[in-house]
């Protein structure tokens, strides 16, 4: 079933009047018909089960005909901040991060990436915002990541506490995994905040301003893994710690 976020005011009572864009997707590149059904989500995690309606030919709206189950919601939520990179290794990194669970999403500048400053903002941001929807929709997730403007490091590592835990991977720590660091805690905490490198990794300087600021320097392993790489195995290694004991 084809699922769409659509903006809370789309929905009125049982009638969802679709965006443009979604409509013209809906009309003209998937070819819904009258009565078919779509899954229309309201990023508040609701999904609903919508029959198509025409009110003529190019305007289709919907009608909401009962409510979905959502399951695909971390049980905790996980801030992951990633390393700004090129357009398409950090683009892969945007998806396949909403695909697995992220929360929030925060590009980070540090000393070693490659880009240093972002040219257009609006435009990229509005480009990135799309594909974490379309991500989120293709992998049935129930509200759409927060995604931040870029930050740089300095900003980004002094984040506040709020009972976060902080894990900060770095290839130079060789010792401590995540679990070990999970486990160790006396109380779940509200939040993980998670932060992984750029193609060159992160400086020792950059490590102990990390710990400075509350961060636990943590190891992915023994190998040398590329940014986008290392980016997704944080993540999926901090879901699956803070969710082992509920499976």
């Amino acid at each position: 079933m084809n699922r769409f976020f659509v903006p809370p005011e789309s929905i009125n009572g049982t009638r969802v009047v679709f965006p443009d864009e979604i409509a013209d997707q809906i009309r003209l590149v998937l070819r819904l018909k009258e009565e078919d059904q779509v899954c229309v989500l309201d990023n508040s995690g609701k999904a609903y089960r919508v029959s198509l309606r025409y009110a003529n030919e190019k305007n289709p709206f919907g009608e909401i005909i009962g409510e979905m189950p959502v399951e695909a919601e971390p049980l905790i939520p996980i801030i992951s901040f990633i390393p700004l990179t090129k357009r398409e290794k950090f683009e892969w990194m945007l998806q396949k991060c909403t695909e697995v669970g992220a929360s929030c999403i925060v590009p980070t500048i540090s000393e070693r990436c490659l880009i240093r400053e972002v040219r257009d903002l609006d435009s990229k941001m509005e480009r990135w915002q799309k594909i974490v929807r379309e991500a989120a929709e293709q992998s049935g997730r129930g509200i759409l990541p927060s995604l931040k403007i870029p930050l740089n490091f300095s900003s980004a590592v002094q984040t506040p506490d709020s009972n976060t835990l902080k894990l900060f991977f770095w290839e130079e720590e060789k010792d401590l995994p995540i679990y070990r660091v999970y486990r160790s805690l006396g109380e779940k905490p509200n939040s993980i905040t998670i932060m992984t490198g750029p193609e060159g990794g992160f400086s020792s300087e950059e490590a102990a301003l990390a710990k400075q600021n509350g961060w636990h320097i943590v190891t992915l392993g023994k190998r040398i893994l590329r940014a986008e790489t290392a980016a997704l195995a944080a993540l999926l290694l901090t879901i699956y710690e803070s969710e082992r004991d509920e499976i």
